[in-house]
């Protein structure tokens, strides 16, 4: 590969993103670590606790947010409908969920500073500030993506990396920091990140149009045989449906935010299990969820690969062009098992001798380091199926998905006999009953097939079929 190529590769989307979501994931093991240096050994299990907290309430509830917003501006873009209500239905999508999520947070206050937060009080504001940072930033990085403007959506995350990154490294180095400021730093980034994409990329995307709504159209002709003329063409449609409950709390909203969520569960899941039927054995509980967090790192890929495939995938189901769509899910699929392979090699050869060279862990297999990696490499496939389902409105379909895999974990996690085990094969058979799941649901998709909730801004009913089909196009 010649030096043109490597950087026209650089400059693309994909490997924008890509290099972006490692910066955002080394912003939190620098978190981690420094909450690790700090002598207060309580107020650090604070600390870390206040991070699963606000990644837990961000990543499960407004990741869904994202998910909606993107997937409702990318339907009005390819249809030509006007952008203007589907944003102003996200912001409101926005302000009800943070107020759910803000009632979550004070009632179960008392609860959580007794329990995780260690009676640090003063943690709570930073809660509550990191999930508004979290529904900003997933909001602005919703309308980046169903309008495809990856640059932007690849500076948000930039900006929530460095956010962290800089700010730690310069109280560390000053020796000032302390729970409550690395907790502050870190709620306060992605208000960075919101702000970035806000004003350089959305800001003038929407001046553009509005000084294009400001030019006035062509008089239309009068229709023979009346005095009125004929309607304009250009008249945006009337948004019959952003009023009501729908226009705060949408259907399809709900069904991508209980996905998220059930997708922390799946995530999670193997590794409480263990910790908790491991009590007694604490290395090894320790052990297994270093060897679970190190076979779950190719996962980094998924979060740019649904972003950049969901405006695409719900472009061509709206105008019913589902050989791309076929194309797109096969090739994209076929791509993320390869990579999951790929890590699940690399983990059996290397992985037991990471974990005891940098984690100081022992006891966990090679071969349970592989079956885990396989898991893996079914929630990466899901990257590219769950997008299609989102993109041709079967939002519906997710949540499903996701339960039919949380429940299969449930049991393997539950499951009679050495708890080690019985995590390794609830970190293969949930990710499989995920997959299983979505494909079903994709089986024998036709273009008239696929429907559209009345919370696009559009009419219930099929998707609107092409005139002319289009060329097949891949990942």
């Amino acid at each position: 590969m010649t030096l043109s190529a490597i950087r026209r590769f650089a400059k693309t989307p994909s490997a924008m993103m890509t290099a972006s979501v490692l910066l955002v994931a080394i912003g939190g093991y620098l978190f981690l670590i420094l909450a690790g240096g700090i002598k207060d050994k309580p107020a650090a299990a604070a600390m870390a606790s206040m991070y699963v907290l606000v990644n837990l309430i961000g990543q499960g509830v407004f990741a869904g947010l994202e998910l909606e917003t993107s997937r409702s501006l990318s339907r009005a873009v390819a249809v030509g409908d006007d952008i203007v209500p589907v944003m102003r239905r996200a912001v409101r999508h926005t302000a009800a969920l943070f107020a759910v999520c803000c009632l979550f947070v004070l009632v179960a206050s008392p609860i959580l500073v007794a329990g995780p937060l260690r009676k640090e009080w003063v943690l709570i504001p930073t809660v509550v500030i990191g999930t508004f940072s979290y529904s900003l930033s997933y909001l602005v990085r919703g309308l980046l993506g169903g309008q495809q403007l990856f640059v932007g959506y690849s500076a948000t995350l930039v900006a929530e990396g460095m956010s962290r990154i800089v700010p730690f490294l310069a109280i560390a180095v000053l020796g000032i920091g302390s729970a409550v400021v690395y907790c502050a730093v870190y709620s306060c980034g992605l208000f960075f990140s919101a702000g970035i994409g806000w004003y350089f990329w959305l800001r003038p995307r929407l001046a553009v149009q509005r000084a294009g709504a400001r030019t006035p159209a062509p008089a239309a002709p009068s229709t023979p045989g009346t005095s009125e003329p004929a309607v304009d063409a250009r008249e945006p449609a009337v948004d019959t449906h952003g009023s009501g409950l729908r226009s705060w709390l949408s259907t399809g909203l709900l069904f991508l935010v209980s996905a998220a969520l059930l997708t922390q569960l799946v995530a999670n899941l193997p590794a409480l299990g263990a910790s908790s039927r491991l009590g007694a054995h604490p290395a090894t509980a320790t052990a297994f969820v270093q060897a679970a967090t190190l076979s779950r790192i190719p996962l980094l890929l998924v979060g740019p690969v649904t972003a950049l495939l969901l405006p695409r995938l719900t472009a061509a189901g709206a105008i019913g062009d589902m050989r791309a769509v076929r194309t797109t899910v096969r090739t994209g699929s076929i791509g993320m098992l390869g990579l999951g392979a790929l890590a699940g090699a690399g983990l059996g050869v290397m992985g037991p001798w990471v974990l005891k060279n940098f984690f100081n862990a022992t006891g966990i297999s090679a071969l349970s380091l592989v079956l885990m990696a396989i898991g893996t490499a079914g929630l990466m496939a899901v990257g590219v199926l769950q997008p299609t389902l989102i993109g041709l409105g079967r939002q519906r379909h997710v949540p499903i998905a996701w339960a039919v895999g949380a429940v299969a974990m449930v049991v393997a996690v539950v499951w009679p006999g050495d708890p080690v085990s019985a995590a390794v094969m609830a970190s293969l058979v949930g990710p499989a009953g995920v997959v299983l799941a979505m494909a079903f649901s994709l089986r024998g998709l036709r273009a008239g097939d696929v429907r559209f909730t009345p919370a696009d801004g559009g009419p219930a009913g099929p998707g609107m079929p092409a005139a002319e089909p289009q060329a097949a196009s891949s990942v």
